[in-house]
C-alpha cells in the first residue's frame, strides 16, 4: 500500500515538479563526466608528461567533487523543504485519515527512493553517452590526435556517482523524517492559510539600512582592489566581510522601499496586472532575503570562475610560437654581485666536452647574453605613466623598484638572424625598446613616442621612436618579455652580465630530437642539487615541446575544473530560484483564479506569471553581476601579470552559460508554472 501510495505521489511530483527531477538528473550527469576523465586517456595518443597532467586533473576534479556533493546535498534537502511545504495539507489529510507520523516519514521516503533511482539512473545513462564527446574535447585541449574511437565506461565514476547520491538522498530521508516528526496536524492543514510577517515595515528603517548596505559593499570593493587579490590578508578578508554584510543587508532592505518607490508612478503602478505582479514580488523578496544573499554569492562565484577560468585558459593557451621561437633555450643566471662584463661561458663547448655531440642535434644556434643595470630602474619609465599599466598599487610600487633587462645590438640582431626575422640599427646615442607583453605595450609606446632619455655610465641615451615586439630566446610558453632595452655594443659591454642564453634550432622530427637531447642533457647534467646546478653549464633549458605540452595541459586543468565548479554553483542558484517560484505559483493558485474572476484573461495572467519569474531570477543575478564586474576586472589583473588576457572570452564563456542554463530554468520554471495553474483550475 505504501509503495503504491509513494508511486502515485512521484508520479504527481514529476509532474509538478519537473525542475527538481531534471536538476538531480544532471547533477548526476555532470558528477559522472567530470569524475571520468581519467578514463578518456584510452583514447588519446599521449605521452608520460600529459598522462601525469591528466592524474592531476582527475585528482583535482575528485577533490572537487566532494564539495559539489556538499552542495547539490544541500539544493536537495532545500528541494524537499519545498516539496514538503507545498504538500502539508495532503500530508496533514494522511494523519487525520489514521496514519500515524512514522508511516508517514515511510511514505515520504519510498518517494525520495524512487525519485533518487531515476534521477540516477537517468544522469548516468546521460553521463555515459555524454563522456565520450569528452574525449575528443580533451584532445583538441592538449592538442594531440585520438586513436580509434572505443566506447569508454568508467567504472570508478560509477561506482563514484553512486556512493555519492546515495548519502545524498540518505540524508534526505532522514530529514523528512525529522520534518514530520516535528509538525503538528492543525499546522499542515492550514499551512496555506498562513501569512508571512513582514520582516521590515518602517520605511525610515528600510532606507538606513539601504545606505549602510551601499556603503558596506563599497568598502568591500575598496579592499579588494587595494588588497588586488595579490594575497590573503586582513584587507582580504574584510572585503568578504564588508561584501557579504552589505549583499545581505541590501536584501534585508529591499522590500521596505522597493514597493513604495513603485508605487509613486501611479500610471506603471494600475497599468495591466502590474499592482500584482509588484505586491507579488515584493512579498516573495521579504520572506526569502537570506536565501537571496546566499543566491547571489554563489552566482559572483559562478559568474567569476566562468570569466576568470576561460581568460586564464585563454592565457596559458597563448601564442606559442610567439613565445618559444627556438626549439630550446638554455640560460645560465649570474649573480648581481659578480659583476661579470664579458661572456666565460660556452655552452657548446661544454656540452661536447661532456661528450654530448650537438652537431647531432643542433640545426642552427647562437649564444647571446642579457645585462642589468642596477642603478636604472623602472620608475624613470613609469613615472607619470602609471595608468598606462593596469597593475595593483602594490604591484606597480615592486615594479619601480626593479630593473629592466638590457641587451647589445650584436646579440639582439644575432637572435633575430636565426629566426629570419629584420635586424635593426641604432645610433650612438640611441636605444630601443623591446616588449612582447601585452600588459605593458602601451607603457613602452608612449616611453618611445616621448623619447625618453636614460643614462648609462655617463652617456645620455634617448629612446628610439618606434616600439619593437619580438622574442629574442624562448623563456615560457607565454611571451614574457615586460621590456627589454636594446643598447649600443659599446654601452652593453660595460653593463654586467645578467643571463647567457644558448639558443638552438633542432635538426629532423623538433618533438623527436627535443625528447632525446632531453634526456641526454638530465642524465649528464641531474642538477638534482644546488651544488649540481651551479657547476652545470646551465641553470635552465626551456624546450617548445614541453612548454606546448604543459601549457596546453595547464589550460586543460583550468578549463574543466572552471566549468566543473562554475556549472555546479549556477545549476544550484537556478534550481533553487526555479523551486521558490514553483512553489509559489501554487501556492498562489487561488490568487490566478481570482484575477480569472475580474476579468483577467489567460494571456495577462500568463504575462504576469513571466514578468514575476524574470524579475525574481534576475534581482539577485543585478547585484551579482555588480560584484562580479569588480572582482573579474580585480582577478585578471592578477592574471595578467602572467600574461595577455583575453577577458571577451571569459566574457562570452560566462554570458552564454548564464543564457543557456540561468535562461533555460527560466524557461522551465515559466512552464511548469503554468502547467500548475491550468491544472488547478480544472
Amino acid at each position: 500500500m505504501y509503495s503504491k501510495l509513494a508511486f502515485g505521489n512521484v508520479k504527481k511530483s514529476i509532474k509538478d515538479f519537473t525542475v527538481y527531477f531534471l536538476t538531480l538528473t544532471f547533477g548526476v550527469c555532470l558528477f559522472y563526466v567530470f569524475n571520468s576523465i581519467g578514463s578518456q586517456e584510452a583514447m588519446l595518443k599521449i605521452n608520460e608528461s600529459q598522462k601525469s597532467i591528466i592524474e592531476m586533473l582527475q585528482m583535482a576534479i575528485s577533490s572537487l567533487s566532494v564539495f559539489s556533493a556538499v552542495i547539490l546535498g544541500f539544493l536537495v534537502i532545500y528541494a524537499n523543504r519545498f516539496l514538503i511545504k507545498r504538500r502539508k495539507k495532503e500530508l496533514g489529510l494522511y494523519l487525520c485519515l489514521g496514519m500515524d507520523k512514522r508511516q508517514v516519514s515511510k511514505v515520504l521516503i519510498i518517494e525520495t527512493l524512487f525519485i533518487g533511482v531515476f534521477a540516477l539512473a537517468a544522469g548516468l545513462l546521460a553521463g555515459v553517452f555524454l563522456s565520450q564527446g569528452l574525449s575528443a574535447v580533451t584532445a583538441k585541449m592538449f592538442m594531440v590526435e585520438m586513436k580509434e574511437f572505443t566506447f569508454v565506461f568508467s567504472g570508478e565514476a560509477f561506482i563514484k556517482t553512486i556512493i555519492y547520491f546515495a548519502v545524498i538522498f540518505l540524508i534526505v530521508m532522514i530529514f523528512n523524517t525529522f520534518s514530520i516528526s516535528k509538525v503538528k496536524v492543525i499546522d499542515l492543514l492550514t499551512a496555506n492559510k498562513k501569512n508571512e510577517d513582514l520582516k521590515v515595515k518602517k520605511l525610515g528603517v528600510s532606507v538606513v539600512l539601504f545606505l549602510i548596505s551601499v556603503l558596506c559593499i563599497g568598502v568591500a570593493y575598496y579592499f579588494i582592489q587595494e588588497n588586488g587579490m595579490m594575497e590573503v590578508d586582513g584587507q582580504f578578508w574584510m572585503s568578504i566581510i564588508f561584501g557579504t554584510i552589505g549583499t545581505f543587508l541590501f536584501f534585508l532592505s529591499l522590500s521596505g522601499f522597493f514597493l513604495r518607490i513603485l508605487k509613486t508612478n501611479k500610471k506603471f503602478y494600475y497599468r495591466k496586472l502590474n499592482m500584482f505582479i509588484l505586491r507579488q514580488i515584493n512579498s516573495k523578496i521579504t520572506t526569502t532575503f537570506v536565501s537571496m544573499t546566499l543566491l547571489c554569492l554563489m552566482l559572483l562565484v559562478a559568474i567569476g570562475v566562468f570569466s576568470t577560468g576561460a581568460g586564464l585558459a585563454t592565457t596559458m593557451g597563448g601564442d606559442m610560437k610567439k613565445a618559444t621561437p627556438y626549439d630550446v633555450s638554455y640560460v645560465k643566471y649570474f649573480p648581481e654581485e659578480e659583476k661579470n662584463f664579458k661572456v666565460k661561458t660556452d655552452m657548446r663547448k661544454e656540452f661536447e666536452s661532456k661528450g654530448i655531440d650537438m652537431n647531432k642535434f643542433v640545426d642552427k644556434s647562437c649564444m647571446i647574453s642579457t645585462r642589468l643595470n642596477a642603478k636604472l630602474k623602472f620608475k624613470i619609465f613609469l613615472n607619470g605613466r602609471d595608468k598606462l599599466v593596469d597593475y595593483p598599487k602594490g604591484v606597480k610600487e615592486s615594479m619601480e623598484k626593479s630593473s629592466p633587462e638590457i641587451i647589445g645590438l650584436s646579440d639582439y640582431n644575432e637572435a633575430m638572424r636565426k629566426q629570419g626575422k629584420q635586424t635593426i640599427s641604432l645610433k650612438s646615442d640611441e636605444y630601443a625598446v623591446n616588449c612582447n607583453f601585452d600588459n605593458m605595450k602601451k607603457l613602452w609606446e608612449d616611453v618611445c613616442k616621448d623619447r625618453v632619455e636614460i643614462k648609462m655610465d655617463g652617456r645620455t641615451l634617448t629612446a628610439k621612436r618606434s616600439m619593437i615586439d619580438s622574442t629574442y630566446y624562448s623563456a615560457s610558453s607565454l611571451p614574457m618579455d615586460m621590456g627589454t632595452l636594446i643598447v649600443p655594443d659599446d654601452v652593453a659591454e660595460k653593463i654586467p652580465v645578467h643571463t647567457v642564453v644558448y639558443n638552438c634550432q633542432l635538426k629532423g622530427d623538433a618533438e623527436e630530437n627535443t625528447h632525446k637531447l632531453s634526456k641526454l642533457m638530465e642524465s649528464v647534467y641531474p642538477n638534482k642539487t644546488m651544488e649540481e646546478r651551479n657547476k652545470a653549464p646551465y641553470h635552465t633549458a626551456i624546450y617548445r615541446v614541453e612548454m606546448i605540452e604543459q601549457s596546453a595541459g595547464l589550460s586543460t586543468v583550468i578549463t574543466y575544473i572552471a566549468i566543473y565548479i562554475g556549472a555546479v554553483f549556477l545549476i544550484t542558484c537556478a534550481a533553487v530560484l526555479a523551486l521558490q517560484q514553483l512553489s509559489e505559483n501554487s501556492d498562489n493558485v487561488e490568487r490566478y483564479n481570482l484575477l480569472r474572476k475580474i476579468g483577467a484573461d489567460e494571456r495577462m495572467i500568463n504575462h504576469a506569471m513571466l514578468a514575476q519569474i524574470i524579475i525574481y531570477f534576475m534581482v539577485p543575478l543585478s547585484l551579482a553581476l555588480v560584484h562580479s564586474y569588480i572582482g573579474v576586472k580585480v582577478a585578471s589583473n592578477v592574471i595578467a601579470t602572467l600574461g595577455n588576457v583575453n577577458a571577451l572570452n571569459g566574457i562570452l564563456a560566462s554570458g552564454g552559460a548564464i543564457l543557456v542554463i540561468y535562461g533555460g530554468y527560466m524557461l522551465a520554471t515559466y512552464l511548469g508554472s503554468k502547467a500548475v495553474i491550468k491544472d488547478k483550475n480544472r
